[in-house]
């Protein structure tokens, strides 16, 4: 591995810690993008308010990045995140819910080229700590998915395995 480039904190606005990025295939033609958990600066693994993930992009192979900047409609309240781009064409981010730490639920969005994101859908929740999502795409639009969860009062006691099945984008 070679260090290429940095993410520049963001302009106009207070710094956010950032770390555990998911990257991927951007909207454009030759851009990367990366989706990266956050929390305040400060005072690290607190959340933002409003607890967002924050983006960059790199239009030069990651040597540089654009400074990181709030994806509203992306929720991260301090956990990391999965974000990828589907063969059928879409972004998908999968992230625990909840207030900060509590990460009950997997929930995930999707969103088609050029268009928003889609509302909350849910991959998983049964009332127990999940986190770090990790997804590969075995066929299109067809995921495997693995993940720590736990119980109600522990984090971290199993490691689950599953499958997500995202709709073809409607055109």
């Amino acid at each position: 591995w070679r260090l290429q480039g940095y993410v520049p904190q963001p302009t106009n606005a207070p710094k956010v810690f950032l770390h555990e990025a998911s990257l991927a295939p951007g909207d454009a033609p030759n851009e990367l993008k990366m989706v990266m958990r956050t929390s305040q600066y400060e005072k690290e693994g607190q959340p933002l308010d409003p607890p967002r993930a924050f983006s960059t992009i790199s239009h030069d192979q990651g040597k540089t990045w654009t400074p990181a900047a709030p994806e509203p409609d992306l929720w991260n309240s301090v956990s990391k995140a999965f974000y990828g781009l589907s063969q059928t064409g879409q972004h998908l981010y999968v992230y625990s819910d909840g207030p900060a730490r509590s990460r009950m639920a997997l929930r995930y969005k999707l969103q088609p080229p050029a268009g928003p994101w889609s509302e909350e859908k849910t991959f998983y929740d049964s009332a127990a700590k999940n986190s770090y999502p990790t997804l590969i795409e075995h066929a299109p639009g067809e995921f495997y998915c693995v993940w720590d969860s736990g119980t109600a009062d522990r984090a971290r006691t199993h490691i689950r395995f599953g499958k997500l099945r995202i709709p073809s984008p409607t055109r």
